[in-house]
């Protein structure tokens, strides 16, 4: 190890000499050229003397630096990627058995529909017949809980503001949902022609929060099931 003890006892007059090229403004190379030294002890020395590296060496170690964050993220993407299609097999083999089942392809096909396919899954529909069935395939063949599962966000328009009461409580008696489980979301598009529509009830948007890769499950599942249809006409 190279302390200030070390270098007195080695050489210090190499050591104060290498010091003043650096402080010179000379490289690593054209140092050892005037002082024949091993380039690990010059780095030590210079090092030791508080003196940094050459603009060339600082932006060797910041590749090397990102080449190695390169690396863990892609080691790290690799895992999660093995991870998701570990829980997406497990999720197949659970729910095998429910793949005739009538609600259960209804659900599927449901999601093909309106769903999102990317990111978290949701669920949208202005049909509340829908939007409980959906629910009731969630939480029939998935173990979800409406109440710790699910969030629902009621879009309706700012021309509608007096109906929000009626609205609300239809959503809340339709899901069996309190009021507060609702978060009202208002939409402000200009409308040239209202049409008297008193069954107008919003759109509901169905949200699967707190379960890992749930859209790709659901998808996987979607593609089992479908895929016989959509080979026939290939």
């Amino acid at each position: 190890m190279i302390n200030k003890s070390s270098v007195r006892h080695l050489n210090k007059e190499r050591y104060i000499a290498c010091i003043k090229l650096r402080k010179a403004g000379l490289s690593y190379s054209e140092i050892r050229r005037e002082i024949p030294v091993a380039k690990s002890t010059l780095q030590n020395w210079l090092t030791l003397a508080g003196l940094t590296l050459t603009k060339e060496h600082l932006e060797i170690q910041m590749r090397k630096r990102i080449e190695s964050r390169g690396a863990a993220t892609e080691a790290s993407r690799i895992t999660r990627a093995q991870k998701s299609e570990n829980e997406i097999d497990k999720l197949i083999l659970k729910t095998r058995k429910a793949f005739n089942n009538p609600l259960f392809i209804t659900g599927i096909v449901l999601y093909e529909a309106e769903g999102s396919k990317f990111g978290q899954c949701k669920f949208s529909n202005s049909d509340y017949r829908l939007i409980k069935t959906f629910v009731m395939f969630l939480e029939k063949f998935f173990d979800i809980d409406r109440m710790q599962n699910l969030t629902f966000s009621l879009f309706i328009h700012i021309s509608r503001k007096d109906d929000l009461s009626r609205i609300r409580s239809f959503w809340s008696r339709q899901l069996q949902i309190p009021n507060k489980k609702l978060k009202i979301c208002w939409k402000r598009n200009k409308v040239t022609h209202r049409r008297k529509n008193l069954d107008y009830v919003g759109q509901m948007l169905v949200s699967v929060i707190g379960i890992r890769f749930f859209s790709r499950k659901l998808l996987a599942i979607s593609d089992i099931i479908l895929k016989p249809y959509y080979k026939q006409s290939l």
